[in-house]
């Protein structure tokens, strides 16, 4: 190999080591932290979380729940486009069929049944805020607490309403309603009534 070869070579060694070294060191937890819900089958739990970055930009490309066992259906709403970069994370609350990570506890599951997991991002990374110069693709990396990767969990503290049986919100409204109903009744039978006079209703 000629010395200019060797020259080009090392080169494009190094600027492959320095690409490798530039890219970003990513984490991101969730909330609660130590990924544990628990909710009534036939409801909705949900996780917020929070995605940090040492460098560069960083966009979200999916986000996974490896839960062996299912008990419902995992889902991410409103996965957010902006990207996290330093000092600037991506801080995304649950909000029911919004935004987060969202878990639908099937009507038929039993009392006292769990399902567990990790949750794994998947991330992009780019050098310029436009998302232009892309530097990384497809990259992984788990969901964390103290350094650690978290093992999330949903577990089923109540059974399904049975069909029928409203929630308790809609029952308070039902129990409203009835007593304005009973003391509009009430009222209407504590009036005297007028006696009938035939003289006053002849012209």
């Amino acid at each position: 190999m000629k010395p200019s070869q060797r020259m080009l070579l090392a080169i494009c060694v190094m600027a492959t080591g320095f690409r490798a070294s530039a890219t970003p060191i990513v984490t991101w937890s969730l909330f609660p932290p130590d990924g544990l819900l628990a909710g009534r089958a036939g409801t909705a739990v949900g996780w917020g979380y929070l995605i940090n970055t040492t460098s560069d930009f960083v966009t979200i490309q999916s986000i996974a729940f490896g839960d062996g066992t299912p008990i419902g259906t995992f889902s991410t709403p409103g996965v957010p486009s902006t990207a996290a970069s330093a000092g600037s994370p991506i801080n995304v609350p649950w909000v029911l069929d919004t935004s987060g990570l969202q878990y639908d506890i099937s009507a038929t599951a039993l009392l006292g049944a769990s399902t567990q997991g990790v949750m794994t991002l998947t991330y992009d990374a780019f050098s310029d805020a436009g998302l232009t110069d892309q530097i990384a693709f497809g990259l992984t990396v788990n969901a964390q607490l103290n350094g650690n990767d978290v093992t999330a969990e949903v577990d089923v503290n109540a059974a399904a309403l049975p069909g029928g049986v409203p929630e308790p919100g809609s029952a308070g409204l039902i129990v409203i309603g009835c007593a304005a109903l009973a003391a509009s009744w009430r009222a209407r039978r504590g009036r005297t009534p007028r006696p009938f006079s035939p003289t006053a209703a002849a012209p």
